[in-house]
């Protein structure tokens, strides 16, 4: 059986490639939060032998995106909301300096394209495709960390981004939170182009505050949920 994340036979031997596509799977919805990752369905998705899906499973592991359980084997992690809170606060400090250091840093070619991806996020208001979505605002950080010139802060970054993209469709689902999530990005592109480093890593932090606090609100609002319908069974 193949799929379109089945690795053509000359990749195979890769597996690097294999990892990319395991996190690619995951980051796009296809693999879920909570989903059992048997070696037997992996090896079919992916058209690959055990031993390569193992190797991969302990890399994505160390990233946080897979869970080992125990006598269970692998799963997709699926974040809770202590986990979401401090994964969020680190992102916070993270993504301030990201914008601070694009100030400093970026060049005429690397601000003009950041301010064209905010325009492209702005066109897509109103627009109900949450896919289309994320990638747009993942398209916004990654030419961010490249402007800011960091290797290191880039690498710690991108590994965090990819455990939050489940939590990021949490948060754009949200009614009226990307409206809210254009103000507040629209203030820290106003802070770079007016070369304010300072205050675009002022206002960074307070949009990964906001963002914080929707998805622990969607979290309450879920354990009602599930505690409504447990009264009701």
């Amino acid at each position: 059986m193949s799929s379109k994340y089945a690795l053509s036979r000359e990749n195979v031997t890769l597996s690097g490639r294999l990892v990319a596509s395991m996190r690619s799977a995951i980051l796009a919805g296809d693999l879920k939060g909570g989903e059992r990752l048997s070696e037997r369905s992996m090896t079919e998705m992916f058209g690959v032998s055990r031993s390569l899906v193992r190797e991969a499973t302990q890399v994505l592991a160390a990233e946080g995106l897979i869970t080992v359980v125990p006598h269970k084997g692998p799963t997709v992690t699926l974040l809770d909301q202590r986990s979401a809170e401090d994964l969020y606060r680190v992102r916070a400090v993270l993504e301030g300096l990201a914008c601070q250091e694009f100030v400093e840093h970026a060049s005429d070619a690397g601000r003009e394209e950041l301010f064209a991806i905010f325009e492209r996020l702005k066109a897509m208001l109103g627009q109900d495709d949450a896919d289309a979505l994320v990638e747009a605002k993942n398209d916004f950080y990654r030419c961010l960390l490249a402007g800011a010139r960091n290797e290191v802060l880039d690498q710690m970054f991108t590994q965090l981004n990819n455990r939050i993209v489940q939590l990021r469709r949490f948060t754009l689902s949200a009614s009226g939170r990307f409206s809210e999530t254009l103000e507040e990005i629209g203030a820290v592109i106003d802070a770079i182009r007016r070369r304010d480093g300072q205050e675009a890593r002022h206002l960074a932090e307070a949009h990964v505050a906001a963002a914080a606090n929707v998805v622990i609100r969607r979290f309450a609002e879920l354990e009602e949920t599930q505690e409504t319908k447990a009264k009701g069974q």
